[in-house]
């Protein structure tokens, strides 16, 4: 697959944010979704941290275990 062009990488990077806003777990997660390609994937998220550095340094959060 080509890599998209940088006006569609920033749309995929703002779709990503608002998700990821909106309470989706993980911005790799939500990322993830729209199952691009490697190099894409890395356009995007490249793109998502440079207009939210904050997001570069966020884990996916655990998932709380069930007490028995």
């Amino acid at each position: 697959m080509a890599a998209m062009s940088m006006p569609r990488v920033r749309i995929c990077a703002n779709a990503c944010i608002t998700r990821y806003e909106r309470g989706e777990r993980g911005i790799e997660n939500v990322v993830d979704s729209y199952q691009m390609d490697d190099e894409n994937r890395n356009l995007v998220l490249a793109e998502i941290y440079s207009k939210r550095p904050d997001l570069a340094a966020d884990p996916v959060p655990e998932q709380p275990k069930e007490q028995v």
